[in-house]
């Protein structure tokens, strides 16, 4: 069908995108600083999207696994 709409898929990315945001934020928060060189501002950024991404993951597929085995 043209209009065949996977409404798993999209309240899946839903959920993993305020995740992401929610994990980013809290990371944004933390002192990673101490874990880095002096200077290496970019290293840092990108460990906490790494980190973030791979945390948002984690929790949206808990929440999913959740739900699809939740019988309402």
């Amino acid at each position: 069908m043209i209009l065949d709409i996977n409404v798993y898929g999209i309240i899946y990315t839903i959920v993993f995108l305020v995740v992401f945001v929610l994990c980013y934020i809290t990371l944004l928060y933390t002192n990673l600083e101490k874990l880095f060189k002096q200077g290496s501002v970019w290293a840092i950024r990108v460990a906490q999207v790494l980190i973030s991404i791979a945390l948002a993951y984690l929790v949206t597929q808990g929440i999913m696994g959740l739900v699809s085995n939740t019988q309402f």
